[in-house]
């Protein structure tokens, strides 16, 4: 089971930069106000069997935003948000949870991670595949932070074939703070996630609207509402800084990591248990 190569202990949580809202204050708030019905069991997406045996790891979800990352954290019946500036990402990976993060973990020597897990993100997303972005080799994500863009897509079509998007090297900074710091932090449990994917997979199957647009929120925050009833209570305690795009997406990493602990997450490639894979 995923939750055994987990350790165990408390969520690390800042003090300064953390809001906290026990699902007891949501519950009776959004009961009397909004006429949900908060029920902690129902939360989990597996047998009752199942359930009495899934073990109490601290949750986190992660999500980069404009001024570093935005950890969701879910200890028992608490919910906190935490943020971290990029070069801080290991504040918001204790050992003793199960983290799913929105950023790509297991980077290649050369080529990208077509056969791995990349291209078959894209085939959940019919219809909103350049949501994925194809993720290239170390050398190029290091190069790409200091050298002439001309110097970045030679090297690129030496390694994969072809030059890399402008999008994917935006995330150099983020993708390889999060590896050099896995790469030193052995025995935790973080996998990669994708929020688009999660929310997809929460709903119809199908991709939501653009997240940018008040029909892709209105969205989010629907499907959300089917794993987690009180979810308007959790957002409105989201740090004031972190949009509400970002929000929504470590929340839906929260999803995963729930998932991942309690052995119903999916992977891709199928049955991938090293990186680089997609948890869902």
């Amino acid at each position: 089971m995923h939750r055994e190569r987990a350790l165990r202990g408390i969520v690390h949580r800042s003090a300064s930069t953390s809001n906290v809202l026990t699902i007891e204050a949501a519950s009776l708030a959004i009961k009397h106000g909004r006429g949900y019905r908060v029920d902690t069991d129902g939360l989990i997406p597996c047998d009752p069997e199942r359930l009495r045996s899934v073990s109490t790891e601290p949750l986190v979800g992660i999500d980069g935003y404009p001024r570093g990352w935005v950890a969701v954290t879910r200890a028992a019946t608490t919910f906190s948000w935490t943020t971290a500036v990029l070069a801080d990402i290991g504040t918001l990976l204790p050992a003793s949870a199960i983290v799913a993060i929105d950023m790509p973990i297991g980077l290649l020597s050369e080529g990208e991670r077509d056969c791995d897990c990349d291209i078959l993100a894209r085939t959940e997303l019919p219809g909103a595949t350049a949501r994925v972005f194809m993720t290239p080799p170390r050398r190029v994500l290091e190069l790409g932070l200091t050298a002439p863009n001309d110097e970045v897509q030679r090297l690129s079509v030496e390694l994969m074939g072809k030059g890399v998007s402008r999008q994917a090297l935006g995330l150099a900074t983020r993708v390889l703070a999060l590896d050099a710091f896995l790469d030193g932090a052995r025995g935790r449990t973080v996998v990669e996630a994708h929020p688009e994917i999660s929310f997809a997979r929460m709903g119809s199957g199908r991709p939501l609207a653009s997240k940018k647009t008040a029909a892709g929120v209105g969205q989010r925050i629907g499907v959300l509402r089917t794993w987690l009833p009180h979810v308007d209570a959790v957002l409105a305690e989201a740090p004031a800084d972190v949009p509400v795009d970002d929000a929504l997406d470590a929340l839906a990493c929260l999803w995963t990591a729930e998932r991942w602990r309690s052995g119903t997450a999916t992977t891709l490639p199928p049955g991938a248990r090293r990186p680089p894979f997609v948890a869902v």
